[in-house]
């Protein structure tokens, strides 16, 4: 008898999702760098910890459901504009 779980369904990770997790995880390494960014260290924490799962999940082959994965990238793409040392436009 087959099970239908999901994390029994893993598939090939493409070079997407491989990107995307390491991506992942680098956002949320980098996360402790950046103290100022977010002032408390356990919501700081909590939120390196969303980015890690969702990098493990994508790595393992494991698709995150469209919403999560819609707001991790947001987050991600947030937290990265946030700790680019580049001068913002129009600064």
């Amino acid at each position: 008898m087959g099970s239908n779980s999901r994390y029994d369904r893993d598939r090939p990770v493409g070079d997407r999702e491989a990107a995307e997790a390491r991506a992942f995880h680098t956002i949320a390494e980098l996360l402790a760098h950046h103290p100022e960014l977010i002032t408390d260290p356990t919501v700081a924490g909590q939120i390196a910890h969303v980015l890690h799962n969702s990098a493990i999940e994508l790595a393992a082959g494991r698709p995150l459901p469209i919403g999560v994965r819609r707001a991790v990238r947001g987050l991600a793409a947030a937290l990265r504009a946030a700790m680019d040392p580049r001068p913002k436009a129009g600064a």
